[in-house]
């Protein structure tokens, strides 16, 4: 599904392509990280330069386009205000999470990672558990969510990936997950997410010159959760690994279920709701695939 650039300039292509498929033109650095030639940030500067003689790309400012369309840019600049405001609140709600039994480490994924968001925006997660208990701590974060459409806040809590310390390498490479897992926003426990980067050393493969997460900005202070402690211990008298496994197996049926009834692919099912006992992925929409796909009809059709 992939296509890999055989230079530097194809690189550039492809990255700005990607972003394209978002309408969402990139800077000089942003293509640097996102390209999967490696290079040096002025290599790259003078693989834009070529290609901005030949027409094949145009600049607006700083941001580079794949194609000449002025209202890009504006809409860039409103997606990244809007991102940076929305930001502000993730300790809020980001302490919330960090407060349910089991949960080690938290990150924002999704657009909002790459700074951008829409008018009526969600907050995506990534979510690291504690070994073995995942599908503890997804079903009750999951039976809190419900709560929330009662506040109308469901949507500062949407929980799509969970993986758990005894799997912190994702398991499924490619550009997308590349440049997801690369953009993650550490929020909660930065140290698990920098033993995270380094377990995930694959992503080099498709971002050479991506610095890896960096960006701790967003990190909430150190807090001790009593009441978490609590619940845990009780847990653990409880056989919470055969709770742990149920829960699984009982998610997993009721996810086929709709999945079927909405007619999508069975052989698409395992990529959009990966699940087993270290990860649970609840991607219903199944974005890598749109994504990927669309990338290579982007570049067959010549663009």
């Amino acid at each position: 599904m992939e296509s890999y650039p055989s230079n530097l300039e194809e690189g550039c292509l492809l990255a700005l392509q990607y972003f394209g498929i978002f309408r969402y033109p990139l800077k000089l650095e942003e293509i640097h990280i996102f390209n999967p030639s490696k290079a040096t940030l002025e290599e790259t500067r003078t693989a834009l330069d070529k290609l901005l003689a030949e027409g094949t790309i145009y600049q607006r400012g700083p941001f580079f386009l794949p194609v000449k369309d002025e209202d890009w840019v504006p809409a860039r600049v409103k997606a990244n205000e809007k991102a940076y405001q929305l930001l502000a609140k993730t300790g809020k709600y980001g302490s919330i999470i960090a407060a349910f039994p089991f949960v080690r480490g938290i990150a924002i994924s999704g657009s909002l990672s790459k700074f951008s968001a829409t008018e009526n925006p969600d907050i995506d997660y990534f979510i690291i558990t504690e070994a073995d208990r995942l599908w503890i701590a997804r079903t009750m974060l999951h039976l809190f969510k419900k709560l929330t459409f009662i506040t109308g806040h469901q949507h500062y809590f949407c929980m799509n990936y969970f993986i758990d310390k005894k799997s912190l390498t994702i398991c499924h490479p490619n550009l997308y997950s590349a440049i997801e897992a690369a953009t993650l926003l550490p929020i909660y426990n930065a140290p698990l997410f920098i033993q995270f980067d380094k377990e995930n050393e694959w992503i080099r493969e498709y971002l050479p010159n991506h610095p890896g997460l960096v960006n701790f900005t967003y990190v909430l202070e150190t807090k001790i959760y009593r009441l978490k402690k609590i619940l845990e211990a009780i847990s653990g008298i409880l056989f919470p690994g055969k709770v742990n496994h149920f829960l699984m197996r009982l998610t997993d049926r009721k996810w086929r279920r709709k999945w079927k009834r909405a007619g999508y692919p069975e052989d698409d099912y395992d990529r959009a709701f990966m699940t087993s006992l270290h990860i649970s992925k609840n991607h219903p929409v199944d974005y890598e695939k749109k994504v990927l796909t669309s990338l290579v009809e982007y570049q067959n059709s010549g663009r």
